[in-house]
């Protein structure tokens, strides 16, 4: 039963029948088989009786708001779908970073109504990685519109670099290694056509040797469409798996999650933090407003910097662009109600390091970090145990490590997720003599070396 139902006449209002959660001792019968939410009150729903060129040419639903844990949450509560043309949906290449900017609240309500990792595609994210990566690259947001309505978008930039001594003009997702996961942002039950309008706009782009769809989640749609499409058209591709990444599944008891370590496990864990213990009182500090996190990120990243991180230049604090990024996202992420610095300290000095994002019912380690001075009582351990204590008791459903597949990581978990790239080359002399080498010549080569 829709939630909301065409009338000739627009402007006269209905009340619809409408499920919602209630309080305790609430015995109103539930009406509809149509769930809107989790609320903690009743709430009357009115709707109003509207024809679907009034709700835009799509006309496919109405966002409902709520507050969960104190925060925002929008939710699709009611769908009329109408099928797309790929020809009905209105592109625009959005090259300007004040453009960018401009289409702050859309981008976010797109992403809330999408099946992508809403963190990491977010305007906050991808406005603050500009700002500190952006510099010799040109941003290419494709998005798409149905009726005025944002319902796609491809967050693209152009870059020009050398692949095997050949100059390459690149399209490709907003990426570096900073950058967990990517992908195309549909709003659900709009795919199929926005896939092939899509790829119209990118295979039309001019001066564009070659397309690269990075770092996109192995569940995605985005990677088969796109490569069918293109090989369609004469397009030469190749795909890339990127290593694993771990995660700990939660929605349990922390006593549950901790019998799921090996025994031995579980011994070093309590014995060193005994240990630690007898060095002075341990407490776990969490940053969250942003009038801390200048400090905060400060100490941070001296710990994150310190022993091999910082030896081997792959600390945040041992680039400036990267330093600028973390703590620019961290300021505008308290902002949001999403940071936790967390650190462990002992005797009011912190040990260990934690730059946590929360959105949702998930935690994303983004960065660690941990003193060498304390290595024996293993302090990022200790840490990340205090926080999955937390976790479990807060309801999360999740811990995402990120990063690659750190043999440390598998001490926690078994359970990880696949990212792919997705490599597109024009049927040209230099891209596919350039095809030919990454995906025919070096892998021989390759399988050469190791066979002896």
């Amino acid at each position: 039963m829709p939630f909301f139902s065409r009338s000739r006449a627009s402007g006269t209002f209905r009340r619809l029948p409408v499920i919602c959660s209630r309080s305790a001792g609430s015995a109103r019968p539930f009406w509809s088989p149509t769930r809107v939410g989790e609320l903690h009150e009743t709430h009357d729903l009115f709707a109003l009786h509207v024809r679907s060129d009034e709700l835009g040419r799509s006309g496919r639903s109405l966002l409902f708001r709520h507050r969960e844990e104190g925060h925002l949450v929008e939710q699709e509560v009611c769908t009329q779908t109408q099928l797309l043309s790929p020809a009905e949906l209105q592109p625009e290449v959005i090259s300007a970073p004040d453009r960018f900017h401009s289409i702050g609240h859309e981008w976010d309500r797109l992403v809330a109504r999408s099946a992508v990792d809403q963190t990491f595609l977010s305007h906050t994210w991808l406005r603050t990685w500009w700002e500190s990566f952006g510099e010799g690259k040109q941003l290419h947001i494709i998005t798409l519109r149905d009726g005025g309505e944002l319902v796609a978008a491809a967050p693209m930039m152009r870059t020009r670099s050398r692949m095997y001594g050949l100059k390459l003009d690149t399209l490709e997702l907003i990426y570096n290694p900073h950058t967990p996961r990517c992908d195309f942002i549909i709003a659900n039950n709009c795919e199929e056509a926005v896939y092939e309008r899509m790829w119209r706009e990118l295979c039309s782009t001019d001066r564009c040797d070659a397309i690269a769809l990075n770092q996109v989640p192995d569940t995605s749609p985005t990677i088969p469409a796109i490569e069918s499409l293109a090989q369609a058209d004469g397009w030469l591709t190749g795909q890339w798996a990127s290593p694993p990444s771990p995660y700990i599944p939660l929605n349990c008891e922390y006593e549950q999650l901790f019998a799921r370590l090996k025994g031995g496990y579980r011994y070093n864990l309590r014995k060193r933090f005994e240990r630690l213990g007898k060095l002075g009182p341990v407490d776990v500090e969490v940053i969250r407003d942003r009038a801390g996190v200048r400090d905060a990120m400060a100490d941070g990243l001296k710990i994150e910097a310190a022993a091999w991180k910082g030896d081997h230049g792959t600390a945040i604090a041992s680039d400036p662009a990267v330093t600028e990024f973390y703590v620019k996202l961290a300021e505008r992420q308290a902002d949001l109600g999403q940071l936790h610095l967390t650190f462990l300290r002992v005797g009011g000095k912190r040990i260990s390091f934690n730059y946590l994002l929360r959105n949702n019912k998930t935690l994303y380690g983004v960065k660690i970090g941990y003193d060498p001075e304390y290595h024996t009582y293993s302090p990022g351990n200790a840490l990340l145990n205090l926080i999955l204590q937390k976790a479990c008791a807060d309801g999360l459903a999740e811990y995402d490590f990120l990063g690659v597949n750190d043999e440390w990581k598998f001490d926690w978990t078994k359970e990880t997720r696949q990212h792919r790239w997705l490599f597109l080359f024009r049927n040209h002399l230099r891209p596919k003599f350039l095809h030919y080498m990454k995906f025919s010549v070096l892998p021989r080569m390759k399988h050469v070396l190791r066979a002896r």
